[in-house]
């Protein structure tokens, strides 16, 4: 039992693989344009408006861990994938909603564990206990600091969201043109200091803008003196 719940997991990862990632990379690669529509207006949502947008962005990202938690659930109990997939992303979804506060600090303190877990073997710690010692520890502290630093970290997040969607449906957009692809792509690998800090500018732009829209939301919500 305990040998096919160690498993489930990493079939679940290589079925999700074939399940999602593989389809979006054939749309990519054969029908550039429809993956720019899609790519590009969602990147100007999210760089111009994330805050707003921010709970449908936590939605996603739970639906992609239900996809995984139902895939690993029916590998492991053994029933239909399909099945597994569409109850683990609505469920997991359906909760995120009502609850985004609650599923924003689940998912920051997730990542924020995942990571300090990855530097921990970086640094030899091998052994599970001290690991699983460091990943619940990073989880409390990366829970807490999403929740307190809420808005920022909404802010800077949708921002590189938005600039990497952009950048991706910007390349999409020029693979319909070869010539120019092989130029540009030539030019971002001979400058990729340049490339790099054109996005990064490009996603500092969009926070500001992003902390001048929530901050005109928040003047308009004030009561006037006279009230």
């Amino acid at each position: 039992m305990l040998a096919q719940a160690q498993t489930a997991a990493p079939e679940a990862a290589r079925t999700l693989d074939e399940v999602v990632i593989e389809p979006w990379a054939n749309l990519v690669v054969n029908h550039p344009l429809v993956a720019a529509l899609i790519l590009v207006p969602a990147g100007v949502a999210f760089l111009l408006w994330g805050f707003r947008l921010y709970r449908w962005l936590v939605v996603l990202a739970f639906v992609g861990l239900g996809i995984v938690a139902g895939l690993a659930a029916a590998m492991y109990f053994q029933f239909n994938q399909s099945i597994g997939i569409i109850v683990g992303s609505v469920v997991l979804g359906v909760l995120a909603w009502p609850l985004y506060k609650g599923a924003w600090g689940l998912l920051g303190g997730g990542v924020f564990a995942a990571v300090m877990i990855a530097v921990a073997g970086e640094f030899g710690v091998q052994a599970p206990v001290p690991l699983a010692l460091v990943g619940i520890v990073a989880f409390l502290a990366g829970s807490a600091l999403t929740v307190l630093l809420m808005r920022p970290l909404i802010i800077i997040i949708t921002s590189l969201v938005g600039v990497f969607s952009l950048h991706e449906g910007a390349f999409c957009l020029i693979r319909l043109w070869p010539d120019v692809a092989d130029t540009v792509i030539r030019a971002a690998h001979a400058h990729p200091y340049v490339h790099a800090g054109g996005v990064l500018a490009l996603a500092a732009v969009g926070s500001i803008m992003q902390v001048v829209d929530t901050s005109k939301k928040k003047k308009k919500k004030k009561p006037s003196g006279g009230d």
